[in-house]
């Protein structure tokens, strides 16, 4: 019912679509062509503080707030993406944390790796 509040239709496609969304180990791509998981995501994640960057942006710019997102365990949500991605988002996408010699979870981000935030 919350989902529903939060925007997100009430058919069993998109609810579906939902659980999976909300239980997949990897981030998931949306393929959403009237706008409604958009919309979802943005309602279900502002107290969140969700940053929203367009895959159009500069690189550095989406690098940045991609970084200040898994530092501090803020959603960021990359809009318009095309049929292809820059190869600097792969290990986000596929989730692909690591310890450190100190033991703390980062993940590489370009050329840069930095500490992962558990949320």
């Amino acid at each position: 019912r919350q989902w529903n509040i939060e925007g997100l239709p009430a058919d069993a496609f998109s609810v579906e679509n939902g659980i999976i969304m909300a239980r997949s180990r990897r981030w998931p791509l949306l393929i959403d062509p009237q706008g409604q998981a958009n919309r979802f995501v943005k309602n279900s994640m502002a107290k969140a503080q969700l940053k929203t960057v367009k895959a159009s942006d500069a690189t550095k710019k989406i690098q940045q707030t991609l970084e200040m997102g898994i530092r501090v365990g803020q959603p960021v949500l990359l809009e318009n993406v095309l049929e292809t991605l820059d190869p600097f988002l792969e290990p986000v996408l596929a989730n692909q944390t690591y310890k450190d010699a100190h033991g703390s979870l980062v993940i590489k981000l370009g050329d840069s790796v930095i500490p992962f935030h558990s949320d």
